[in-house]
């Protein structure tokens, strides 16, 4: 669960907490008891979801997938489905469980980013193979970014590229 997640059941336990201490009323934990175990499951259950989905699109991906140093990846390659190795050199967002990485191979770097967890702690120095799909950076429309179904760790950077 995010970090964002886990505070907005602070916030909403202790507010309850608040209204029982204040009212007494029993019967107000009726509502806010099974309240506050949905606040905790349905953001459990929507990221299982999402690495189910993720997984299976991995395998799709896999098939199709061309491997490429990033300087090879162009804007000709726009809705590719790519793989690469590098090593992370930033990771950010990933409170939010959406982490975004900057990858780095011997020839250039790229953003990664990820609408989902990866099933590996990934950080920064780690050697990674990325599979998913070129698209045109959001934010930086002149730049290009990998959305992708996978980040996995690997040991060796050579004997992955082959």
């Amino acid at each position: 669960m995010s970090s964002l997640a886990w505070i907005a059941f602070g916030i909403v336990a202790f507010m309850v907490a608040v209204q029982y201490i204040s009212t007494g009323d029993a019967h107000f934990l009726m509502y806010a008891i099974p309240m506050l175990f949905m606040i905790l499951i349905i953001p459990i259950a929507l990221r299982m979801m999402s690495q189910r989905g993720y997984a299976q699109a991995e395998d799709r991906y896999r098939k199709n997938a061309r491997h490429y140093k990033i300087e090879g990846i162009t804007l000709k390659n726009i809705g590719d489905v790519v793989k690469v190795y590098g090593v992370v050199k930033k990771a950010s967002f990933r409170w939010l469980k959406r982490p975004h990485f900057d990858i780095q191979d011997e020839t250039d770097g790229i953003k990664v980013i990820m609408f989902t967890s990866p099933l590996e702690d990934i950080k920064v120095g780690d050697k990674v193979e990325v599979l998913g799909m070129v698209m045109r950076n959001l934010f930086k429309r002149t730049s290009l970014t990998i959305s992708a179904v996978s980040v996995k760790k690997v040991k060796d950077l050579k004997r992955s590229q082959v």
